[in-house]
């Protein structure tokens, strides 16, 4: 996968006003299930460009707000119960801020009714931007299954954009232990076989000092630690390249995009146990 550099980027992230207006806004999945009509090259100024750019652009808006979020309830979850989807959603808050990262330099994977698609970089001059579709591409490390690839292709393609990641966010571009697919194993083992799921629930009640979040350890920690490495450098270059869309219009806040996800990330979830069944599940 070939991606932008940093100021084709920022050029890439800044739909005008007319285009933003005039785009209609769709899953980029169906989109893509559209034939292209025999090319498979988006061009900058045609409609089909505009249509990926736009919904792309959206997309990193919603996928950083999702990583926020799943960050934020995974902590919120940190007791040995719930151990097992706690690393579940920190890994989801990983793959949110992956695709956000591809996505701002022009990278997308996905999946449609006609099979998987990889979009990346064919021209990146500003102004004459063009994105290539591949509808049939192979993991750089061979493995097989939709997260296999995509990380596989994440930690390949960002190779090209380490050198504008800061010292502190550097390692996000690395894989967890040397191992691309390391972060979806440990989320399998905890997430469908209840021994590794048990096992996570009892290291967390024996190591785990509520007041302080570094005594977590483990998988779960290092997923954690993953997790905030990815969400620090995708919101870094969501800031540097200025991302522009109208994404997050719809559920309450308004602002700028940094007080809508603040808003809606670190709003409270409503108290709806007693109404409802788990006093009646309890007493079954």
């Amino acid at each position: 996968m070939r991606l932008f550099d940093l100021p084709q980027a920022k050029y890439f992230c800044a739909p005008s006003d007319a285009t933003l207006a005039r785009v209609g806004r769709q899953a980029l999945s169906s989109f893509h299930a559209t034939p292209t009509r025999g090319s498979s090259l988006l061009e900058e100024g045609t409609t089909a460009f505009q249509v990926h750019q736009v919904n792309v652009v959206e997309s990193v808006d919603r996928w950083l707000v999702y990583a926020l979020a799943h960050y934020r309830r995974a902590v919120d979850m940190l007791v040995p119960v719930s151990a097992p989807w706690a690393q579940v959603t920190l890994y989801y808050s990983s793959f949110f801020s992956a695709n956000a990262i591809l996505g701002m330099f022009g990278g997308w994977m996905g999946h449609t009714s006609l099979g998987n698609r990889l979009v990346d970089v064919e021209r990146g001059a500003i102004g004459n931007q063009a994105l290539r579709i591949q509808r049939r591409f192979r993991s750089p490390t061979g493995g097989a299954g939709s997260h296999t690839m995509f990380w596989a292709v994440f930690y390949d393609a960002t190779a090209q954009i380490a050198a504008w990641a800061p010292p502190e966010f550097k390692d996000a571009l690395d894989p967890v232990n040397q191992d691309s697919a390391w972060q979806i194993a440990e989320r399998n083992n905890v997430n469908y076989d209840m021994f590794h799921a048990w096992v996570a629930s009892k290291q967390m009640h024996a190591t785990l000092n509520p007041a302080k979040l570094e005594t977590l350890s483990g998988s779960l920690r290092l997923q954690l630690e993953a997790a905030e490495r990815l969400l620090g450098l995708a919101l870094h270059f969501a800031k540097a390249l200025a991302v522009r869309s109208t994404a997050l219009n719809g559920c309450g806040p308004a602002g700028a995009r940094t007080e809508i996800q603040r808003r809606l990330v670190t709003q409270r979830a409503p108290s709806m146990v007693t109404q409802s069944q788990l006093a009646a599940l309890f007493d079954a």
